[in-house]
């Protein structure tokens, strides 16, 4: 009996197939590529409860993809979700490497805002880099399409000083 599965890709937008529960993977694929116009080979990996979904032959009755009381019945989804947390490597100017726990909707802002709790770098100061790509705080790091294994730099806009800069007068 057919139903209805929702595909959803990174940038949130929403696919409704029609589907039979003894369709496989590959034919699911298939049907994406059909609607999206991105070849099977050239398309991002899927999810379910998010777990990859890597038997091409595999039904969807087997994965247990079934319909259930939603509207739209089930969501499958392409490539890493936005919401999947990850740890993102910032190389700061010490040399040390600073894990930070963010996701793709996470901005730029927000991550310079941990690395100035967490690592006591002023905010102002921060410059954050991927490859040669300044990174702007409005954007969120989805923006960037950040692979898994990426490293940030971060670079200084100017010196920080430990102290004070000038010795307080003595007073008679």
């Amino acid at each position: 009996m057919p139903y209805e599965l929702c595909v959803k890709n990174r940038k949130m937008q929403i696919l409704t197939l029609e589907v039979e529960e003894m369709e496989t993977l590959a034919e699911l694929k298939k049907k994406i590529s059909e609607k999206t116009g991105v070849p099977v080979g050239d398309q991002q990996p899927l999810y379910y409860n998010g777990a990859e979904l890597t038997d091409d032959n595999g039904s969807l009755l087997e994965y247990d993809i079934l319909p259930d009381g939603c509207p739209g019945g089930p969501i499958v989804t392409m490539g890493n979700t936005a919401w999947d947390p990850f740890y993102l490597k910032v190389k700061l100017p010490s040399g040390r490497t600073y894990k930070a726990y963010v996701t793709m909707t996470t901005t730029v802002g927000q991550l310079k805002g941990a690395i100035t709790t967490d690592c006591g770098i002023p905010y102002l100061v921060q410059k954050l880099y991927l490859g040669e790509l300044q990174m702007q705080d409005r954007f969120i790091l989805g923006d960037y399409d950040i692979p898994a294994d990426a490293k940030v730099d971060l670079a200084l806009s100017r010196p920080i000083y430990a102290g004070p800069s000038v010795r307080p007068t003595e007073t008679n």
